[in-house]
């Protein structure tokens, strides 16, 4: 029995490790399995990432190169229309030259004029006359037609027969057309006319007869010939002439269309046309029936303005009931070619536009895919829908320059409403030129200098030197070349001999005084004191020779604020510029900015030095350059006094290293950076102070508390007492 229970603890034992055994075994593949899975699963992700940035490099390439595609062939298509225009234009130029006749120079009373006769065959031979006036540049036409141009040449050159064309193409014969004009003088402005005086229309005259349109006075003419019918109209107030005519064939079928579409309705009406309903239409034709004719045709000329060019016109009723047919049939057809455009682009605004978020304004706006055009209103076409809202996604778009086609990149999402157009390191590039920038146009100006201004400055600088060369002994050529010598090449000991020589030529001129005292401080002459009281003599009597000082202008920009612009960096010509500012336009302010640009060039420049310290110096009460107070510069060495909440912005400072004794004390604006030596006004630093703050508590009585945004505090203002 013990055996027995011996060995079953062994096979139970060993059935616990074979089970043990058998686990590890299977967990083993399991987690083989997962580990094959995943690496088969990450596999599949990485294909699907390389086609889909597969699929969007080569939709990027398809779509630029078919974009290309079409900005070339667009540029063929205008290229081949212009072509088409130009050869157009030279075709009618041609016709034009070849339809001339007549051309020549006439005199009617005190005018001058050109004209000339051209000849078009189209539907009927007609000639164009022409009259153009050059002192008023206007062109007066005169259209006529075959028999009018024989009527005038046959009774001109008093014919007793039939002239032929080539007889009348000669050109004495067209001279005589040039002598049926007239001229009448319309508020002094000159008006051409053509006399159509004893031209006989063909046919006989039938009827005569006055009508009034258009609040104008008419008199009708009726002319029937066995081919047409002719009504000539002529307007006394404007002597304006019109004319029309209608063919018997046209009149036959117009009269039976009329007599057919209204039988019915004249045969049981009271108002009927009388000649209608007793002659049939064809009967008003003949002889016998002319009166009712006339009477008919009378009734239905039509006398109007026309609403293009607003001059009268005559007409019969059946043209004008055309043209009105007409206009409702393009107005027909241009609302239904609206009604389908539109249902057009309402199917295509879906896919042409979508919804993007503006982050500046807090709100959503539409987008055109296509164009990039930017709307805060909803598409119309879209009616009561909308267009779903952005995904929060960043794209990378591209923009083409229209004008170079260069293809610009940048990120956006129109999700957040964020972009991206540069890095940092490039917009830190940007911002460091666009302070170096301000601060050289503040201190140069902002005039920006351009290719073509440089080649004109070192054109005129070479020309400056080859004249003096040429002829040294002409003012003109000293002068420049002394300022050439001064403030381009920076040679002040090669400045001074011709500077002199100029001097003893014109002692007076205002521009060398001026020129010569600004050199004579650049140049630290000695003695100083000598030298700064001969250049305020010079500055003295320019001022007095020249109070605009129009005269130096030229050479400040020629010279002067050319060498800061050509060496912004080299202290003397700061040097320069900053003297005029100082000693010509009294800009001390200016003056100093140059100085303390100069000082950072080359801090140890004896020039610079010196006339800084001078300019600071003469600053003071008493000095040659007096100014309301002292320097910022002194400012960093100065240290407060005294400061009072009723002076607002204003402290009490000192200066200890003040060079005059007396004003070391002066203001300080620590808002406007100004000085001052004697006390501000206080009352309109009060009214300053009172208009910039707002009133926060007090309304109902007179004392009122305001609150100061500039200084950040608060103060108390009595508003009756003031």
């Amino acid at each position: 029995k013990e055996i027995q229970e011996s060995k079953s603890k062994e096979m139970k034992s060993a059935a616990l490790i074979i089970q043990k055994q058998m686990r590890q075994v299977f967990a083993r593949r399991f987690v083989a399995s997962l580990l094959k899975k995943m690496k088969e699963d990450e596999m599949f992700q990485l294909r699907i990432k390389c086609a889909t940035s597969l699929q969007t490099s080569w939709r990027r390439f398809f779509w630029r190169n078919r974009f290309l595609n079409h900005q070339k062939r667009k540029i063929e298509c205008e290229r081949q229309n212009n072509t088409k225009k130009r050869e157009h234009l030279r075709q009618k130029r041609r016709l034009s030259l070849a339809s001339l006749l007549y051309r020549d120079v006439i005199r009617i009373d005190t005018t001058i004029a050109t004209v000339s006769i051209h000849l078009y065959e189209d539907v009927q031979t007609t000639m164009l006359l022409k009259v153009y006036v050059p002192s008023t540049r206007e062109t007066f036409s005169f259209r006529l037609n075959e028999n009018e141009v024989r009527e005038c040449l046959e009774r001109a050159l008093c014919s007793e027969g039939r002239l032929s064309w080539d007889e009348m193409l000669k050109r004495d014969a067209l001279n005589e057309l040039t002598k049926r004009l007239m001229i009448r003088n319309v508020r002094g402005r000159p008006i051409f006319l053509f006399s159509r005086r004893n031209i006989v229309e063909r046919g006989l005259l039938i009827k005569t007869a006055v009508l009034q349109s258009c609040g104008e006075i008419f008199l009708l003419s009726m002319f029937r010939s066995p081919y047409d019918i002719v009504f000539c109209t002529y307007q006394p107030s404007t002597r304006l002439q019109l004319r029309t005519k209608i063919s018997i064939p046209k009149l036959s079928s117009w009269l039976n269309q009329i007599y057919a579409e209204n039988r019915t309705t004249w045969s049981s009406s009271k108002n009927a046309d009388a000649s209608f309903i007793s002659e049939p239409a064809l009967r008003l034709l003949k002889q016998e029936n002319q009166p009712n004719l006339i009477e008919w045709l009378v009734k239905r000329v039509v006398i109007r303005e026309n609403p293009k060019h607003g001059k009268f016109e005559l007409l019969f009723q059946y043209e004008a009931e055309e043209e009105r047919v007409i206009k409702l049939v393009t107005k027909i057809q241009s609302q239904w070619r609206r009604i389908k455009s539109r249902r057009a682009a309402k199917s295509q605004t879906y896919t042409h536009w979508e919804k993007i978020y503006v982050r500046e304004e807090r709100m959503f706006a539409y987008r055109n895919t296509i164009t990039d055009e930017r709307q805060w209103e909803k598409p119309k076409l879209l009616g009561e829908d909308d267009l779903p809202e952005p995904v929060d996604e960043w794209r990378t778009e591209q923009i083409v320059d229209p004008t170079t086609g260069q293809v610009h990149v940048y990120h956006v999402n129109y999700g957040t409403g964020q972009s991206s157009w540069l890095t940092e390191k490039e917009a830190a590039v940007l911002v460091q030129r666009r302070y170096r920038s301000k601060h050289e146009s503040d201190l140069i100006g902002k005039k920006k200098l351009d290719l073509v201004d440089v080649v004109n400055a070192l054109k005129f600088i070479q020309g400056a030197r080859d004249k003096y060369d040429k002829d040294p002994n002409k003012l003109a050529n000293i002068v420049n070349y002394a300022l050439l010598c001064h403030c381009i090449d920076l040679d002040f000991e090669k400045a001074r001999p011709i500077y002199k020589e100029a001097m003893k030529v014109s002692p007076n001129h205002p521009l060398i005084a001026r020129a010569y005292g600004i050199y004579l401080l650049a140049s630290c002459q000695l003695p100083r004191a000598t030298s700064f009281q001969t250049a305020c003599r010079l500055f003295n009597e320019a001022d007095l020779a020249d109070p605009t000082q129009s005269k130096f202008h030229s050479a400040t920009e020629i010279y002067f604020r050319w060498s800061v612009l050509a060496d912004s960096k080299n202290p003397l010509a700061l040097l320069n510029f900053a003297l005029v500012h100082q000693c010509i336009y009294k800009k001390y302010e200016h003056s100093e900015r140059l100085y303390r640009a100069a000082l950072a060039a080359d801090p140890t420049n004896e020039y610079v030095t010196e006339n800084y310290r001078l300019f600071t110096e003469e600053r003071y009460p008493g000095g040659s350059y007096v100014s309301l107070g002292p320097p910022f510069s002194v400012y960093r060495r100065s240290t407060i006094v005294e400061e009072r909440p009723e002076w607002a912005e204003w402290v009490k400072m000192k200066d200890p290293m003040c060079p005059k004794k007396g004003f070391e004390i002066y203001f300080f604006n620590r808002f406007t950076k100004t000085t001052r030596f004697n006390e501000p006004d206080w009352k309109l630093v009060w009214d300053a102070r009172v208009e910039r703050s707002s009133c926060v508590s007090g309304k109902t009585t007179h004392w009122q508390e305001y609150y100061d945004p500039r200084t950040k505090t608060t103060f108390f203002y009595d508003g009756y007492s003031k």
